[in-house]
């Protein structure tokens, strides 16, 4: 504002927990408009790790969940301690806590895919996670342990907080579908395995299976069906077989 670069909008005041005071200030600015870019960066995010962006067919950048787990681990049992000993409102303050933490840690990653994509030149690609808590089966025992219960992950903000990060350095961000990006082969489009953090494909090429998936995210065309699944046609008139043919 005091560059003018953005208008004021509306004000709230608003009183914390603390009993501090704080004015809310809302602004609007122009952004500049998408640049055009060399490429697309994907972005796989997941619970070993909370993101892998990787540059087409290049070196990645993995930021571990290792920590996150651990803390959940942490505020899980004091949770269950402070239960036990009916303190129900230092469970709040507890769960406001953890919220503030997740929430810092989603920032400095989203601050830094933004750099990442800009010393590059590149866009942001997402796989579309909508819908992964009611489509996702875990097991009860999954369920019931925070660092590994998807539920508890906040996948979502951090595409959020990239997002309008990105929108301002005039970077382009974009969703692509999620389905096989962990399971297909980089390389050839191809149905390989994945095992715990080693991707297999057909060949036995091996690779870290989460840079495999940022790799699909980026790279993404569109749905096709590789030449070499297609069964030979008994005739010119007939079609293949399967239904993913473009």
């Amino acid at each position: 504002m005091i560059n003018g670069d953005a208008s004021l909008g509306s004000l709230k005041i608003s009183k914390s927990r603390k009993g501090i005071w704080y004015a809310l200030i809302s602004v609007s600015m122009d952004v500049p408009e998408p640049e055009l870019v060399n490429g697309w960066i994907g972005v796989d995010r997941g619970q070993n790790n909370i993101a892998v962006a990787a540059l087409p067919n290049s070196f990645g950048k993995f930021w571990s969940g290792k920590q996150v787990k651990s803390l959940r681990r942490k505020f899980q049992l004091l949770r269950q301690k402070l239960q036990e000993a009916q303190k129900l409102r230092k469970i709040k303050d507890i769960e406001r806590r953890e919220r503030r933490i997740m929430t810092h840690i989603n920032h400095i990653i989203s601050q830094q895919l933004v750099k990442f994509a800009k010393d590059y030149n590149m866009g942001l690609r997402f796989e579309d996670l909508s819908g992964i808590r009611q489509t996702s089966l875990q097991r009860r025992k999954t369920k019931s342990d925070a660092s590994q219960n998807r539920d508890h992950w906040a996948f979502y903000q951090l595409e959020l907080f990239t997002r309008y990060k990105a929108t301002k350095a005039g970077i382009p961000v974009e969703s692509v579908p999620a389905p096989y990006t962990s399971k297909s082969d980089h390389r050839n489009g191809l149905i390989g395995k994945r095992v715990k953090h080693t991707f297999t494909g057909v060949d036995g090429y091996t690779c870290n299976a989460d840079w495999n998936a940022s790799q699909n995210i980026g790279q993404w065309l569109g749905f096709s069906c590789p030449v070499n699944l297609c069964l030979r046609q008994a005739s010119p008139t007939e079609s293949c077989i399967c239904n993913g043919c473009s």
